[in-house]
């Protein structure tokens, strides 16, 4: 294997990761801080299945995309199968549930002293999300790398919905499937030690993170 290959697939692997990642984080952000500051009926509901659905197989929510974006599914239109748009997509539903359990614990952990300070302060409820953003922002900022860790080490979902083309939707775990199989341990351990790398990198940030917070 070439560098350049080497090169392309750990990029790849990086901004489809990042991308998703973003996006979980944006959506789950909103939902979390809906669900705590909203009372409603089935808000113990939606919170329990929200963590159920961090237990579920990547290769179930890559099955889910991989029908949505089929030709007979309802997105097969726009042709994102077997792209890195598909495995964008597919990442980030399979970081959402992640992200908003670890969100909304932050929130139950930190919400009611923010809520008090915020009612003593007289600030007006539309403020109070951007309040919540400010005071555990930092505890964002390690959920986010934890995210980000999930989704960089995944391989069902993005197997699943990209194919695994040389030099279009391989990425380092994919690599790493397809290479054992063949029998190439050899770049299997080079792409292995990489993505290994990463994971220690992000370990050490959330550590150094915790240790400030």
């Amino acid at each position: 294997m070439e560098v350049n290959d080497i090169i392309q697939i750990i990029s790849l692997s990086l901004i489809v990761t990042t991308t998703a990642t973003m996006i979980a984080m944006i959506i789950a952000i909103v939902l979390s801080i809906v669900i705590y500051l909203k009372n409603f009926r089935f808000k113990k509901y939606i919170i329990t299945f929200v963590n159920a659905l961090m237990s579920t197989p990547p290769v179930i929510m890559g099955l889910l995309v991989f029908l949505m974006l089929s030709r007979q599914g309802p997105l097969g239109e726009f042709k994102l199968l077997f792209t890195p748009v598909a495995m964008i997509i597919a990442q980030a539903m399979l970081l959402i549930p992640m992200a908003m359990s670890l969100i909304i614990d932050l929130l139950n952990k930190f919400g009611g002293d923010i809520l008090t300070t915020c009612k003593v302060l007289q600030i007006e409820d539309k403020n109070i999300p951007k309040i919540f953003l400010k005071e555990i922002k930092y505890h964002l900022l390690t959920v986010c790398i934890t995210t980000f860790s999930r989704g960089i080490s995944e391989v069902g979902a993005v197997m699943l919905v990209g194919g695994n083309i040389k030099g279009s939707t391989r990425v380092m775990t994919t690599y790493i499937a397809l290479s054992t199989s063949m029998g190439d341990f050899d770049e299997s351990l080079v792409i292995a030690f990489i993505l290994l790398t990463i994971s220690t990198i992000s370990t050490i940030i959330i550590k150094k993170l915790q240790s400030v917070i």
